[in-house]
C-alpha cells in the first residue's frame, strides 16, 4: 500500500476518545473532535480559495497550534507544505515563497510588516491567511480564524495518493536554501523504518487501525525545537500519524523552566530537542532545581541534527532515569 497522511488523519480520528487531545499550546487545548473540524474546513477553504491537488502553501509563524492545523489541511487537500524560517530578513521570505511557487501563505500576525513589505511582488500566491490574535489582519489577507471556523467540518471525501508531496527547505554552507522534495509514502516508510529499533510498528492501514482500537491515543510529544526545522517537523507529522498529542511552548526562544513545567503538567512522553544546543541549558535547570519536576510520565527524548554529548545525556539520566536517549 502507499500511505498518504491525509488518510491517515480520516482513518484514525473516528477511532480516538472524544477526549483526546490533539494540539496543546499554553492553555490552549485542542481535542481530537474539534482538530478534525477545523482542519476539514481550513482544508475545503483552501480549495475554494484556487489551491489545486500539488499547489504549495508557505508557513511562516513560530510553533503554534496553527502550524499543526494548517499541516494537516494540507495533507487532507493534497497541498504541498513549504516551510520559512521565521528568522529569515523580508528579501529571503521573498524567496522561500516565490522559489516554491506557493499558491498560499499563512502566516502570523507578528509577521505582518515583512507580508507588508513584499506581498506586492509576490504575484504567483493567490491567498494570503493571517493568524490574528486581535482579529485584525492586513488589508490583503483573510483572518485564519474565520477559515477554521466556517463550515460543517465533515470529511473532504477526496482521493489522495502516496506521492502527495511535502517540501523541506533546508540552508547549506552555501548559496540560497534548497527545497527537499518528500512523498507522504517515502516520508512515511522512513519513520516506520527508524520505529521499528523501538519495537513493532503498523504496517498497513488497517494494522494501524487495529493498534488505535487496541492501545488508544499514541504519545504527547513536545517539540521544543521549531516546526519550521526538520527535526521538529518530522517528529510532529508521527505523532499525529499515531493519534497522539503535540504540544508547543509559547516563548519565541527555549525556556527551560516552561519546558520542564509543559512535560511535568500534561504529562508528555517525549521531548524533541537539536542537540547540545537544546540539552545543556535544560540539564542545567534540572541540575539547579533536583527534584522540582515530576518527569515521570516520560519515556523518550529524540535528538537530530547536532551533536549531543554524552556529559549532556549522562546529565539527564541522572533526573529521568527511565528515558531512552535517541540520538
Amino acid at each position: 500500500m502507499a500511505w498518504n497522511f491525509g488518510d491517515i488523519l480520516d482513518t484514525i480520528a473516528p477511532l480516538l476518545p472524544a477526549d483526546a487531545p490533539a494540539i496543546i499550546h499554553g492553555e490552549r487545548r485542542i481535542d481530537w473532535p474539534e482538530f478534525t473540524r477545523r482542519t476539514n474546513n481550513l482544508a475545503r477553504a483552501l480549495i475554494a480559495g484556487g489551491a489545486k491537488p500539488g499547489d504549495k502553501v508557505a508557513f511562516y509563524m513560530r510553533n503554534r497550534s496553527e502550524y499543526v492545523e494548517t499541516l494537516a489541511a494540507c495533507f487532507k487537500a493534497r497541498l504541498t507544505h513549504v516551510n520559512i524560517n521565521y528568522r529569515y530578513k523580508p528579501d529571503e521570505v521573498f524567496y522561500i515563497i516565490d522559489n516554491s511557487d506557493a499558491q498560499a501563505v499563512v502566516y502570523g500576525d507578528e509577521f505582518r510588516d515583512v507580508m507588508a513589505e513584499i506581498q506586492p511582488r509576490l504575484t504567483k500566491a493567490g491567498q494570503f491567511i493571517e493568524i490574528s490574535a486581535n482579529g485584525e489582519v492586513a488589508p490583503f489577507a483573510t483572518r485564519y480564524e474565520d477559515l477554521a471556523t466556517a463550515g460543517d467540518g465533515a470529511p473532504l471525501d477526496i482521493v489522495r495518493s502516496g506521492e502527495d508531496e511535502l517540501f523541506l527547505y533546508t540552508g547549506g554552507p552555501t548559496g540560497m536554501p534548497k527545497g527537499v522534495i518528500w512523498t507522504h509514502d517515502a516520508l512515511r516508510q522512513v519513520q516506520l523504518a527508524a520505529a521499528h529499533r523501538l519495537g513493532p510498528v503498523p504496517e498497513t492501514m488497517e494494522q494501524l487501525k487495529a493498534a488505535i482500537g487496541m492501545v488508544g491515543p499514541g504519545p504527547r510529544v513536545i517539540p521544543a525545537c521549531p516546526l519550521m526545522h526538520g527535526t521538529g517537523l518530522f517528529v510532529a507529522i508521527s505523532t499525529l500519524a499515531s493519534g497522539g498529542c503535540i504540544i508547543t511552548l509559547p516563548s519565541a526562544s527555549l525556556d527551560t523552566q516552561e519546558l520542564w513545567s509543559a512535560a511535568e503538567r500534561h504529562k508528555a512522553a517525549t521531548i524533541v530537542i537539536v542537540g547540545a544546543a537544546f540539552a545543556r541549558p535544560m540539564l542545567a535547570a534540572l541540575d539547579e532545581a533536583p527534584g522540582r519536576y515530576d518527569l515521570s510520565s516520560m519515556v523518550s527524548m529524540v535528538s537530530s541534527g547536532v551533536m549531543w554529548t554524552q556529559e549532556n545525556k549522562h546529565g539527564l539520566l541522572r533526573h529521568i532515569p527511565q528515558v531512552q536517549l535517541v540520538d
